[in-house]
C-alpha cells in the first residue's frame, strides 16, 4: 500500500482519508508510531459519517485499540440540549456528549509530549550536591569527578549522578559551582611541532622497558624542576608513575647537585628499603638533572632521560606540577617559601582521589606499597626490620 489519500464508502458516504504505507507503520525497527495529524483529520471525518473504529483502524492501517485509545484520551466532552417529550417539563434537559475533534487532540497531544522524557535527578540528590560544593568550592578543590567517584566508592550517598551529568548541571547554572571554579576544565591545545632534537644527557627514554612504560611497576619516577619567578628559586619534584605519589623539594637553585643531595636524603630516609622504593627516575634533559654519574652512584638507581622539548613523555610529573601551580602560579618568587607550605602542597595532592586508582588517594596506596616492601624483606630475612 502506498502512502497517499483515499476513499473509502461509509453507508453511502464517499470519505476521504490519509492512507498511511505498511513501511511507515510496521517496520521490524519500531513497533509503534504516534498518530500523525493528517490522521487524526482522517478519524474526525470517519467519525462524524458514522465509521466503526474497527473500520478506521483498517482504513488507516492501525490496530483498533489505537484507534479507541485516541478516541478515549483525546475526545472532549460537549454538553447539549436534550428535547423533551412531556409538556409538564418546563426545565431544558441536557447532556453531556464526547466528541472527537482533530485540531483538540492534536494540541493535547502536543501539550503532554512537553512533559515527557527523563525527569531531572537534581532533585533526588541534593544531599550528595552539598556535599559536592563543599569539596569542590572548599579548600579541597577537589574535581567533580574526583569528589563523585570518591563518595560512589565508599557508599556514602544513595543517588549519585554520573560525571557527565554534573559537567552538564554545571553548564546549565543548575550548580553553585561554576566553570571558573573548575580548575582544570580548559580545552587541550594541540600539541606544537616538535623542535630540532638536541642531545640527551644520558640513557634515552627509548631504553626504558615496557613494564615501566606501561605502568606495570611501582617504584618508577619521573623527576621534574619549577622555577620561580625571575629565578628567585628553584623545586625538585619527584612522581611515582604507577600510583602518582609525589615529593616536592626546595633545591634553592638549578645546581646539578641538588638532584644528588634529594636523593641522598632520600636514600637515609628509607636505608636498605632505598632500591625497593626508587628502581629508575625518568628526567628532562635539564642542566639540574646532567650529574649522571653521580645520580646512579653505587647503582642505587638507573636514570632514564625524555627526548629534548617532549614533556608529554612524562605526563606524571607535568600533571603534578601542573596541580602545584595552582597553589604557586607563574610570577610567584619561591626566594622566602616556607618548608610547611610545601608540605601542605604535596599533602593535598597526595590525598586527591585518582579515577585511575579506582578513587583511591596516592598516600595511602604509596603506604600500603611501602608496608608489603617491608613485610617482603621480613620474610625474606625471618626478622623485624624498620625503615630509617
Amino acid at each position: 500500500m502506498k502512502s497517499g489519500h483515499g476513499k473509502i464508502v461509509l453507508q453511502n458516504k464517499s470519505v476521504e482519508v490519509a492512507i498511511m504505507s505498511q513501511s511507515e507503520y510496521n517496520t521490524g525497527t519500531r513497533g509503534y508510531f504516534h498518530i500523525q495529524e493528517s490522521e487524526r483529520k482522517s478519524i474526525e471525518r470517519m467519525k462524524r459519517a458514522g465509521a466503526s473504529n474497527g473500520e478506521i483502524a483498517k482504513a488507516l492501517c492501525r490496530h483498533r485499540s489505537t484507534i479507541g485509545r485516541e478516541l478515549k484520551r483525546n475526545a472532549v466532552i460537549q454538553r447539549e440540549t436534550v428535547q423533551s417529550h412531556s409538556k409538564s417539563v418546563k426545565i431544558p434537559l441536557f447532556r453531556d456528549v464526547k466528541r472527537y475533534f482533530w485540531d483538540s487532540a492534536q494540541r493535547q497531544y502536543t501539550e503532554r509530549r512537553m512533559h515527557t522524557g527523563a525527569k531531572c535527578k537534581l532533585a533526588n540528590c541534593m544531599d550528595f550536591v552539598r556535599y559536592l560544593e563543599t569539596k569542590v568550592l572548599g579548600p579541597e578543590k577537589w574535581s567533580l569527578d574526583a569528589t563523585r567517584g570518591y563518595a560512589e566508592r565508599r557508599g556514602m550517598f544513595s543517588v549519585i549522578p554520573c560525571t557527565k551529568t554534573l559537567y552538564n548541571w554545571t553548564d546549565a547554572s543548575l550548580l553553585k559551582i561554576r566553570n571558573i571554579d573548575l580548575l582544570l576544565k580548559v580545552r587541550r591545545r594541540a600539541r606544537k611541532k616538535a623542535r630540532e632534537r638536541k642531545k640527551i644527557l644520558g640513557r634515552s627514554i627509548d631504553e626504558r622497558p615496557d613494564s615501566i612504560n606501561q605502568r606495570q611497576e611501582f617504584a618508577h619516577w619521573e623527576g621534574d624542576g619549577i622555577i620561580g619567578s625571575g629565578k628567585s628559586g628553584h623545586l625538585l619534584t619527584l612522581t611515582e608513575r604507577s600510583i602518582g605519589y609525589g615529593i616536592v623539594w626546595d633545591a634553592k637553585d638549578q645546581g646539578q647537585n641538588r638532584i644528588v643531595e634529594l636523593l641522598d636524603a632520600l636514600e637515609q630516609r628509607y636505608g636498605t628499603f632505598f632500591p625497593a622504593v626508587f628502581k629508575s627516575i625518568t628526567f628532562d634533559n635539564g642542566p639540574e638533572f646532567s650529574a649522571v654519574d653521580e645520580i646512579e652512584r653505587n647503582g642505587r638507581l638507573t636514570s632514564y632521560y625524555a627526548h629534548p622539548y617532549s614533556s608529554f613523555e612524562r605526563g606524571t610529573s607535568e600533571n603534578w606540577n601542573g596541580i602545584v601551580r595552582r597553589f604557586l602560579p607563574k610570577g610567584t618568587s619561591f626566594a622566602d617559601l616556607e618548608p610547611e607550605v610545601l608540605i601542605r602542597i604535596s599533602t593535598y595532592i597526595n590525598q586527591l582521589p585518582r579515577k585511575r586508582l579506582n578513587y583511591r588517594t596516592p598516600e595511602e596506596l604509596f603506604e600500603q606499597k611501602l608496608k608489603d616492601i617491608i613485610d617482603s624483606a621480613n620474610i625474606t630475612s625471618g626478622g623485624m626490620l624498620c625503615c630509617t
